[in-house]
């Protein structure tokens, strides 16, 4: 005589099947899911760079670097840093305008393990020739560590180098014939140290 039910231990086995087979897909879902969202980090982030980008692509494209700025605040200044600077002064068709990063506890030297414990909280700021101060990124989707500026010394400027023979003729691994500056960062996904699995930064090194 032929079964017209199952028996429980077959339930039993029908069941874990299904179960094993539901917790697949669930994590097939949630991993598909984490790696969209963490294209969709990507995105942003690479959008907000490239605006940074563009915008000191366009105002160093017009205006020359203040030599005369860091002279005024040291007359050692840029040759004691090595030429580093936190911020970047700038002046001709714009006018007098400065470039800066600044926030609680801004630190342009912090690692991704101290930038997610939240010591690292910077933005970018410009300020114009009014005098008017502005914020360059948008904070709701990209956190940034705090910006260095490497200054490339040339050649009609040798009265702020450490020796006349940095801009020697032929010396061009050390000066360049016209002023131009290193802009160097990291940007950070906006809940960088929030959500571990969408950690989404990435390094920023530009010549302008």
């Amino acid at each position: 005589m032929k079964k017209k039910w199952f028996t429980l231990l077959e339930l039993i086995i029908v069941m874990i099947i299904l179960s094993m087979l539901f917790v697949l897909l669930l994590r097939t879902y949630n991993w598909i899911a984490t790696m969209v969202f963490r294209v969709q980090q990507e995105k942003e982030v690479s959008q907000e760079i490239l605006q940074i980008s563009q915008i000191m692509q366009n105002f160093s494209d017009r205006n020359t670097i203040d030599y005369e700025k860091y002279f005024a605040l040291s007359s050692m200044w840029l040759v004691d840093t090595q030429w580093i600077t936190d911020t970047l002064y700038l002046t001709w068709q714009d006018g007098a305008i400065s470039f800066f990063s600044s926030g609680t506890l801004c630190n342009a030297s912090v690692d991704d393990y101290a930038f997610s414990a939240g010591t690292s909280s910077c933005s970018f700021y410009m300020i114009n020739s009014d005098g008017n101060t502005i914020e360059l990124i948008n904070p709701k989707k990209i956190a940034i560590s705090g910006i260095v500026f490497k200054i490339i010394p040339f050649a009609s400027e040798e009265r702020y180098l450490a020796t006349d023979s940095l801009c020697a003729e032929g010396n061009y691994l050390h000066c360049l014939n016209e002023p131009g500056f290193w802009m160097i960062f990291k940007a950070y996904s906006s809940n960088y140290g929030q959500q571990r699995a969408t950690h989404v930064s990435v390094p920023f090194q530009q010549f302008f």
